[in-house]
């Protein structure tokens, strides 16, 4: 016993952590997701554009807000959250249009709080007549007898003429309307559990086709029995238990007779004056009934097909043979990994430093809202009558601004005035620089320039130090090659700079 305690107190343990349902059931935001999510896409289950649905969830997000509910997220933010819970379901649609649905899980808790907010009595007549009547049709169909069947079919000839006596004689008892209306609700109750059957029949199919794949790329030797079965053209999907079961189920609900039937008996139903205390949402449910179940089952035939196919090709190009090159690869460095622990530890330091990445990580609390009041200019503003131009002023800002190439040509020109042969440093000796290190950088542009035009500069391999003085009257140099220069152009020397 003690064992058997201890084996559910661990399958419990893992439900908990990785079911969807629990997640939902021990979110904080339990009310406004479940709201959301039972209003949009549970009446009944649906499947929805995300566009629609976003605008939808906008919606309802507002009115939440409009009551005082805290829901801080924007939808399309609650929307990733709830898919990466597994809450829903995302798949391409048609038109390559993107399309949400409920998980199985969420539909389990959804159905679970509802049951919580409208419980109902687990002791009912009908349902206790509806497992009856299963029992009984069971043991009549599982009976391999010819003679208890004849038995039982004339046993319900008889019944059926008595009954037509009856109602001849106009001795038939009608239903009343207390029985009536717990019947009925016992059958909106189990037809609403229907649609999320499709949804879950749909988790079962892509979860059969996953392992089909897992199959054929895991078989061992050149062909598995899935395989050859895939390559004689078998349909795995349609004959797996979910696609058989759901087969049946779809070809029942497109027959034309009863489909007809059902519709006429919904419409009959709920003329009759015991129904018309059927809450609004039951009595919507049970006229879309059928169109919901046939749009939902062809839903599920689409998914079918496309596993299908998907399946046939993914044999037929032989697609598998990748997958399975990769599996052995990954098989390969597993066993390689495994002998290495023998001998490296895992926490041992491989020397290598990783850098790590210099985008910011904060999480949503550090944020702050952008406030447009803290940008709006609080001062009137005022109009500034235009001044006089100062030239002085404005020639120290274009000083400030760019080199002053003028200034440095008339100082090479003065130099080249007292000395035959000169250097970068002889011009500086004499004329110091008043924009620091961009006045070395003009005269080493100037001197270049020298250079490569028509004589007179030439570079030797020899270097010398430039200094000047920065703002702080801190003295820096630099070493550059020695230009002797012999001859500058006569029109730098129009006047001698006064610097």
């Amino acid at each position: 016993m003690t064992g058997s305690v201890a084996a559910a107190t661990q399958g419990l343990r893992r439900l908990v952590a990785d079911s969807p349902a629990m997640s939902l059931l021990r979110a904080d935001l339990l009310p406004v997701t479940a709201a959301v999510l039972g209003t949009i896409l549970d009446n009944p289950p649906v499947t929805m554009d995300v566009a629609e649905f976003l605008e939808r969830a906008d919606d309802a997000l507002d009115q939440l807000r409009d009551m005082g509910v805290d829901a801080p997220q924007t939808a399309q933010a609650y929307l990733t959250g709830w898919i990466g819970q597994g809450l829903l379901v995302r798949q391409s649609g048609q038109a390559r249009l993107e399309t949400v649905r409920l998980s199985s899980s969420a539909l389990d808790a959804l159905d679970f709080l509802r049951r919580l907010e409208n419980p109902q009595s687990t002791v009912t007549s009908s349902r206790l007549a509806t497992v009856t009547t299963l029992l009984e049709r069971l043991a009549r169909a599982a009976n391999p007898s010819r003679e208890d069947r004849i038995a039982d079919l004339k046993a319900q000839r008889d019944a059926i003429d008595a009954e037509i006596a009856r109602a001849e004689d106009g001795r038939f008892t009608v239903l009343d309307d207390d029985t009536a209306r717990e019947r009925l609700a016992e059958i909106v109750r189990l037809a609403g559990q229907i649609p999320a059957d499709f949804t879950k029949v749909s988790a079962d199919l892509e979860l059969l086709n996953h392992d089909l794949r897992q199959q054929i790329i895991s078989s061992t030797g050149t062909r598995g029995d899935v395989l050859d079965e895939v390559f004689a053209g078998v349909d795995l999907i349609e004959r797996s238990d979910a696609g058989r079961t759901f087969t049946a189920f779809h070809d029942l609900l497109n027959h034309a007779e009863a489909s007809a039937a059902l519709d006429e008996s919904v419409d009959e139903i709920l003329d009759r004056p015991w129904a018309r205390d059927l809450p609004v949402r039951d009595r919507e449910f049970l006229r879309r009934l059928l169109g919901v179940l046939q749009d939902d089952a062809e839903e599920i035939r689409r998914v079918m097909t496309g596993l299908s196919r998907s399946l046939h090709r993914f044999v037929e190009t032989h697609e598998y043979r990748e997958y399975r090159r990769l599996a052995a690869m990954v098989a390969t460095a597993r066993a390689h990994l495994t002998s290495l622990t023998a001998t490296h530890r895992p926490t041992a330091s491989t020397g290598y430093h990783l850098p790590a990445t210099s985008l910011a990580i904060s999480t949503i609390a550090a944020w702050k809202l952008n406030n447009p009041d803290d940008s709006r200019t609080v001062a009137p503003v005022t109009e500034v009558p235009p001044g006089e131009l100062d030239l002085a002023a404005l020639r120290e800002q274009v000083r400030a601004s760019e080199i002053d190439f003028d200034e440095l040509r008339r100082a090479m020109a003065a130099t080249a005035r007292q000395l035959s042969v000169f250097s970068l440093a002889d011009v500086l000796e004499r004329f110091p620089c008043h924009q620091g290190l961009a006045s070395v950088v003009g005269l080493l542009v100037l001197a270049e320039g020298l250079r490569r035009g028509p004589g007179g500069c030439t570079r030797s391999r020899q270097t010398e130090a430039l200094s000047w003085q920065t703002s702080s009257e801190t003295v820096r140099a630099m070493t550059v090659p020695r230009y002797i220069i012999s001859m500058v152009p006569p029109e730098w020397s129009s006047h001698v700079p006064a610097f």
